[in-house]
């Protein structure tokens, strides 16, 4: 039942019984509110706010001293400011938080716990993803109207005119996208191309055991589903 001036993106928690947003106070103030009750603390500005996946604190992004910072229920976490913070996000088992940073004007990397990757990008970083454990990251990152695949930090020597959101198998061992390039689709795994070009393609999916890759692609007309050992990709 509070009022706001301005009310943004919301999240919902895990069990259901919270709602977090971006609010904003006043001409000046930003904060975020749970169920309706704004943290104590306030921000020159603020990002879309996540639940904590056990516990139900919320963190996001927010501005203030003249750099954004990582809070969690109002209080900073992070301990180091960014040119710009957002798309934060928590490993599958909560234990670290990532994001979306630029560490000075202009340069995207992607930060875990705080502590940003050495190598950063002019036009983008987007579609970060954890392994299953959480030991792992990866994420795409576009330079020079170039497309590259970054995991841990080192970034792929394969570039694409397009790719999509990174796959790890289950056992984190390999890191799987679909790409574009010269007109046609194919899969990289591991820095390494497929030899297939195709029309079309969809999301590589890995067997439990991460040996084998379903892919399903089309070309001249043939759609064809392959389940392929993924050591004939990376020979």
């Amino acid at each position: 039942d509070t009022k706001f001036v301005n009310v943004w993106e919301m999240a919902i928690s895990a069990d259901g019984q919270k709602l977090a947003a971006e609010v904003r106070l006043n001409l000046y103030d930003y904060t975020i509110a749970v169920n309706g009750i704004p943290w104590e603390q306030t921000f020159d500005c603020v990002w879309q706010p996540i639940f904590h996946p056990q516990n139900g604190a919320v963190i996001a992004p927010v501005r203030t001293g003249g750099g954004w910072f990582l809070a969690q229920d109002g209080q900073i976490v992070w301990d180091r400011k960014f040119v710009q913070l957002w798309h934060a996000m928590f490993s599958p088992d909560s234990k670290k938080t990532a994001a979306v940073v630029a560490p000075k004007y202009g340069r995207w990397t992607v930060a875990v716990d705080g502590r940003p990757w050495s190598v950063t990008f002019g036009d983008l970083v987007t579609d970060v993803v954890f392994n299953s454990d959480g030991s792992r990251i990866a994420a795409l990152a576009k330079e020079g109207n170039k497309w590259m695949v970054v995991v841990d930090g080192a970034t792929w020597k394969n570039k694409f005119d397009m790719a999509w959101k990174p796959v790890f198998s289950p056992d984190s061992g390999h890191v799987a996208v679909k790409i574009e390039k010269n007109g046609k689709y194919s899969f990289a795994i591991n820095d390494r191309l497929w030899d297939q070009a195709c029309d079309a393609i969809w999301d590589p999916v890995f067997s439990p055991e991460g040996d084998k890759i379903l892919l399903r692609t089309l070309q001249d007309g043939i759609y064809t589903r392959s389940v392929l050992p993924v050591e004939d990709i990376l020979r």
